[in-house]
């Protein structure tokens, strides 16, 4: 994975520090798929998707978009806001599989009981995921 993204992109990874400011503020357990990505990826476009930054010292980060969503919808406190995509959002279970969730944004109070009307795209891992958004972004670039 690191070697796809490497062809596609400059190193843009953050530190154990940043990730454990992440866990403590959201009061989470980063799964290790997660920290292993964020060595060498820090939030951004890819595939289309913008990721919010892992940055907190950026406007749109993971922590002050997931705060934000928990304290407008009740998010559960196990979820993080991954992105914000047009009428849909991702988000990722720190506990569960699947890890990542795409789904409808006027869903996401539905999340704990996971009774969607529209199945969301899922995940069973943020690495996954990610090597799903590289494979979209390798696909953009051949045209």
């Amino acid at each position: 994975m690191l070697n796809k993204y490497r062809v596609l992109y400059d190193i843009d990874g953050i530190s154990n520090d940043y990730l454990d400011k992440i866990e403590y503020d959201l009061q989470i357990k980063l799964p290790n798929d997660f920290r292993e990505v964020s060595s060498f990826y820090s939030g951004g476009d890819v595939g289309g998707k913008n990721i919010h930054s892992f940055l907190f010292s950026d406007s749109t980060n993971l922590i002050g978009e997931t705060l934000r969503i928990r304290e407008a919808v009740g998010l559960p406190s196990r979820f993080v806001v991954i992105a914000e995509q047009d009428e849909s959002i991702i988000v990722m279970d720190t506990e569960n599989k699947p890890s990542i969730i795409w789904l409808d944004s006027v869903e996401i109070t539905k999340l704990e009981e996971q009774d969607f009307i529209s199945e969301p795209d899922v995940w069973e891992n943020f690495s996954d995921f990610f090597n799903h958004i590289l494979d979209d972004e390798e696909e953009e670039r051949k045209y």
